[in-house]
This record gives C-alpha cells, structure tokens and sequence, in this order.
C-alpha cells in the first residue's frame, strides 16, 4: 500500500485532499500517520497490506456504508468519532433488476458524494445507485487489458463503473445502462473525468442497442451469463468478452457456446467474496 507520512493531528485536514484514497483506513503509530495514496500520486514509502480486524465497511466518498447484518449503536459512534462521515447508512439489500438501494440511514445526512478510485472520480448518490469497491482490482486487469482504438461494449454500464477505466485506456466504449438515475450519474462522470468523446452511451436494455461487432464486450452483472447468446452476435474471431457470474460458471459458457458451434478460449478469475460460501467471478472468454 502506498502511504504519505504526515503528523497525526493532520489527519481532519488531509482526508479531503485528492490525492487519498478513502478505500483505505490510515495507519497510526503514536504521533505519526501513514494515509493511503491513490494510484499516480506521489507516495512516501509503501506499508505490507494489512488485514483489518473486526466488522468490515465501505467508505464511498464522506459516507459510510454497511453490508449484512445492521450494525449496533457501539460500533456506529466508533465510526463516527474515527471518521466523522457526512452519514452512515446500512444497505438492507437492493429492489429490482436495476439494483436500486434498499437503505436506511443511522447516522447524519446523505446526499452525492464523490468517490475517487485509480486517479477516476465517480460522482454518485450511494442512495440512489450501488458502488461496489470490491471490483477495484477487476478494473485495474480489465483496462490494462486494452489495447488503444479497441471497440468496447460495457452491456450493463451503471454510473462508469468499468466505462471509465476502459475509456482512459484508450478504448472507444459503447455503454448501455437500463437504470436512468445511473445513466444520470454516468454522463456527468464521463464529463468530469474529460472522457465524453470516448464514450457513447444508450439508454435501455443491452440486448436491443448492441451494435456491429466490438473487439471486447465487458458483462458486468451477476446474470450476465443469460444475456450471453444475444452478446454473442456482435463478436468475431478475436473478440473478448469479460462474463461477470457467482461461482464457476466456466461450464455452463462452454454448454452455451457449444450449443451455437462457437470456439473459445476460456480463463477463471476470482474477484471478491460476497458471502458464506458465494464469490464474484469473471470468465475471460476469448473468441476463436
């Protein structure tokens, strides 16, 4: 982890500054702290990755977000007085496909915050539209992946979850998002991150603004793979595609595949772990 070292009586000043990445919690040693840098700013040394002790959380911009069971009133003032966020909120789960936010509030106000994540700034409602920190690394690998001038389809686009990493790399992104409160989100995101002119956006079911062939298709939902047959008819000998599951789901691509007489090569990868006995995966699937 990359770290800047600065006086502990500091931190309430340096928290809001650009440069730190509020993914991660600061380390202190007595009078000292080490804040985490985000990727591409300058850093004082690097500190081992710690495994954090005790119930986990997000940090999405000036907010604080909990998953699973809601937390007690202890931990809540824990945080509070660790922190001092804008608001806390407990996500109860999401309603419908659009994965609108189920939520209440337990602490403070809320409202758009602004997320910074690898030198990208997503403006978003963590009321309105779910952030997953979770997929950091997933979209470090995929946009390094790219190649620049590459055609990208982003099938499930959200708020430029994905759009925008594959969009700095130089990609030409066709994103497609149901969800109007993120398509929103996803054109001021595109703006404020001066990558509009790399990114077509449509509004409305993948399945009916696909179209022509793209060099890479990226399927970002859990039930990516029963969009797979309709992706599969914008491919060509080359085209990968990056299939968003939970668990293995390697076997049921390759029955789909067969069944069109399509040839693929295939690679597993484990994203993050969203429960007992469930993990995010994501199959490469490169077309031959």
């Amino acid at each position: 982890m990359n770290v800047r070292i600065v006086p502990r009586n500091c931190i309430p000043q340096i928290l809001s500054e650009s440069w730190v990445d509020s993914t991660r919690k600061p380390y202190i040693s007595n009078d000292i702290a080490y804040i985490p840098v985000l990727d591409g700013y300058l850093y004082t040394t690097v500190l081992p990755e710690r495994k954090r002790k005790g119930r986990g959380y997000q940090k999405i911009g000036d907010i604080i977000a909990f998953h699973g069971k809601k937390p007690g009133n202890e931990l809540i003032q824990e945080l509070i007085h660790r922190h001092s966020p804008k608001g806390i909120i407990w996500y109860k789960g999401h309603k419908s496909p659009m994965r609108i936010p189920d939520f209440e509030l337990l602490y403070g106000e809320i409202g758009e915050v602004i997320q910074q994540e690898m030198g990208i700034s997503y403006r978003l409602d963590p009321t309105r539209v779910m952030f997953s920190q979770g997929n950091r690394d997933e979209k470090k690998r995929v946009s390094e992946l790219v190649d620049p001038g590459e055609q990208v389809c982003d099938m499930f686009a959200g708020i430029g979850y994905f759009t925008l990493p594959l969009a700095r790399a130089g990609a030409e992104v066709h994103a497609i998002e149901l969800n109007p409160e993120s398509i929103h989100y996803l054109k001021i995101n595109c703006r404020e991150n001066g990558l509009s002119s790399k990114v077509t956006i449509s509004a409305g079911d993948c399945r009916d603004h696909m179209k022509g062939t793209y060099d890479r298709i990226h399927m970002g939902h859990y039930d990516a793979i029963h969009f797979l047959p309709d992706a599969l008819h914008h491919v060509h000998s080359g085209t990968m595609l990056h299939i968003h599951g939970i668990g293995d789901i390697t076997i049921q691509i390759e029955d789909i595949l067969s069944g069109l007489n399509v040839k693929a090569v295939y690679a597993h990868h484990v994203v993050k772990k969203i429960g007992p006995g469930k993990v995010h995966t994501v199959t490469d699937v490169m077309i031959s």
